[in-house]
């Protein structure tokens, strides 16, 4: 027992570390005398409140200082839950601190108070289970963490595209699809509070600095798969992601999709190219083993994905996602659906352009996620599709012309591959699809973009 009377001594980063430990594999009602949740409403966050207050013995607070102020230790609690599959996966972005929009504007990324707070942390994840009270949530790992060494440069591009807006006198257009592992979120209690930025008189939406669920999830799970990061040479260690890539595939630039295959022996056994070629050749070119995740890839939720780009930048095909099970969609809303989640999905689009012979060849690769400004546009498009579902009308779909952004149509093998729906006959099998002239712009905006980095 410390002087102080606590369990640890919260001056010894070792005597913290330990003392967590002894939660895992146990709740905090069979740890601690932490008292039953007055209203359900308090749940969000309230693991955290308690495993400060009852476990650690601390009041909560939302002090710039670290929770342990004489160690220099951060606590951070998490949940993880059980995907389809049965793996744990992050279940949301990790909050780390507020932005403070007046000062963020003085600190360079070295001297921010963002890296003092994520120095050292006390990372402690809990099994999500819903409708579980959060004193029965079971913690699955308590370890010292923070953030590695091998992800600065990342986050560094992350943090100044964050504060480069709020210098230009723009934090009201501060966007999660701006960044790859660090995120500035929005943190308030309802959408319509807004607070003072200093280089313009429109007020912004206030954000926290977060991980994103990705990366904790890849953060996580370091231990329990197989991952591989991106051997860098010395005189890449400064590069960004992006720009690291770029430079790994740009000798392949000019090859046609086929030319990558030969060189690396993938799926040229048959007469057409497997499905997971595009992520295979980008496991190739990049030197990671074909069997094994790209670590950097998995923090950043990245998956890769092959666009053709006709003559005139269109591309060849709209972008779809898995068909959707009407039954599902008639009961989900839009902020529960896996819909907004492939939305969220950061994608590598890996880029073909059609030349004045036909043939499309490599040329170019980006970053894409969909902007946070189109997510509503996208929302009516699913909200329309399901309000077809709920009216026995599944067999009406949401046309390209109909939405800025997405359209429903088939997604099927004929018209005999169809699905069951609550309000009538089978319909044909159909999913989202982002709409080719959408797709069309967002591309040349992102490589627009790129050529400036």
């Amino acid at each position: 027992m410390d002087k102080n009377g606590l369990p640890y001594n919260p001056t010894k980063i070792e005597s913290i570390v330990e003392y967590a430990g002894n939660l895992v594999g146990h709740t905090l009602r069979e740890k601690t005398s932490a008292p039953e949740l007055q209203s359900p409403k308090r749940r969000r966050g309230s693991f955290g409140n308690a495993l400060e207050e009852y476990y650690f013995r601390y009041s909560p607070n939302s002090e710039s200082a670290p929770d342990f102020p004489d160690a220099g230790l951060e606590l951070k609690s998490t949940p993880v839950k059980h995907n389809k599959s049965g793996e744990l996966v992050a279940k949301e972005r990790l909050v780390l601190m507020q932005i403070n929009y007046m000062t963020v504007v003085h600190e360079t990324f070295e001297t921010s108070h963002l890296l003092k707070k994520a120095k050292k942390i006390l990372l402690i994840s809990y099994v999500w289970e819903k409708d579980a009270d959060p004193l029965d949530y079971k913690v699955e790992m308590a370890e010292l963490w923070g953030l590695p060494e091998e992800d600065m440069p990342q986050f560094k591009i992350d943090w100044e595209t964050v504060v480069s807006k709020v210098r230009a006198g723009h934090a009201e257009d501060i966007s999660g699809s701006d960044t790859l592992y660090l995120e500035a979120c929005t943190k308030a209690a309802n959408s319509a509070v807004r607070t003072p930025q200093p280089y313009s008189n429109i007020e912004a939406k206030p954000r926290a600095w977060a991980l994103k669920a990705s990366y904790m999830t890849a953060a996580e799970n370091k231990l329990r798969e197989k991952r591989q990061a991106i051997a860098r040479t010395e005189d890449e260690n400064g590069l960004g992601l992006l720009a690291l890539v770029r430079k790994r595939f740009k000798p392949y630039f000019g090859m046609t999709q086929e030319e990558p295959c030969r060189r690396f022996s993938i799926g040229m056994s048959g007469k057409n190219l497997p499905k997971d070629s595009c992520a295979l050749v980008t496991k190739s070119i990049l030197g990671v083993a074909k069997d094994a995740e790209i670590d950097e890839f998995a923090k950043a939720g990245i998956q890769p994905k092959t666009i053709r780009l006709k003559k005139n930048g269109r591309p060849k095909e709209a972008i779809s996602f898995p068909p959707f099970d009407y039954f599902k969609l008639e009961k989900t809303p839009f902020e529960d659906s896996d819909f907004l989640g492939y939305l969220q999905q950061m994608w590598l689009l890996v880029i073909y352009r059609e030349g004045c012979d036909g043939i499309y060849k490599l040329s170019d690769v980006t970053f894409w996620q969909m902007p946070e400004r189109d997510i509503p546009e996208a929302q009516r498009c699913y909200e329309q599709m399901q309000t077809n579902v709920r009216r026995g009308h599944a067999e009406i779909s949401v046309k390209a012309t109909e939405n800025r952004c997405c359209h429903v149509r088939p997604h099927a093998r004929n018209a005999r591959d169809t699905r069951p729906q609550p309000h009538g006959a089978p319909v044909v099998k159909k999913c989202f699809w982002l709409n080719a002239s959408y797709m069309q712009k967002e591309i040349d905006g992102a490589l627009g973009t790129d050529s400036h980095n």
